[in-house]
């Protein structure tokens, strides 16, 4: 584990996150911007691997008293290379139900975080990352297929609120690593 338990109030917590999940891509969700920031998991290892001084923060929930129940890494999102981040930016009513950070519960704000998701997809303008090969079936190519296309993907997603450019944002993304659940809700 990253962090021994009562270090900044912590309760015991437990590895899970970033380097521990079975992701593909990571979506985060930001508030502030009224985006999503998507980028390939793998590639955000990677930064976390190269960076000797990565700054570490906890973080909190509401309704567990001043205790912190995850811990991550402050990564600036200039650092993930390989594909790098891409933001989707998309006006949508879901946005205007992210009411208070302070006060939403951690599973309202994934449920709300998971809903501008799967709106930016339903849009067409969440990015995959796909291999396409070429049909090497003439009888397909004549009958006007050029590509195939496999896709199959899990994806994370995290309600990140202020994550983003700076000034509106922090121009970092939380990637967490340690958690615990006190409140017991998914």
């Amino acid at each position: 584990m990253h962090q021994k338990a009562g270090r900044y109030g912590a309760m015991r917590l437990h590895e899970h996150g970033i380097e521990t999940e079975d992701s593909d891509i990571r979506a985060h969700v930001s508030v502030v911007h009224k985006a999503v920031y998507v980028f390939r998991t793998v590639d955000a290892i990677e930064a976390i691997k190269g960076e000797r001084y990565i700054k570490k923060a906890p973080a909190t929930q509401p309704g567990v008293n001043g205790k912190t129940t995850a811990m991550g890494y402050v990564m600036p999102i200039s650092n993930i290379w390989g594909e790098g981040v891409r933001k989707v930016a998309f006006e949508s009513p879901g946005w205007y139900k992210f009411t208070d950070k302070d006060t939403l519960s951690t599973s309202k704000k994934g449920k709300l975080a998971v809903s501008c998701v799967r709106g930016a997809m339903n849009r067409g303008l969440f990015p995959f990352w796909l291999d396409a090969e070429d049909s090497k079936d003439k009888a397909v190519q004549i009958a006007g297929t050029d590509l195939i296309v496999t896709l199959r993907f899990r994806i994370q997603v995290k309600c990140d609120w202020d994550c983003g450019e700076k000034p509106e944002g922090t121009g970092n993304l939380f990637l967490q690593y340690a958690e615990s659940n006190p409140l017991k809700k998914i």
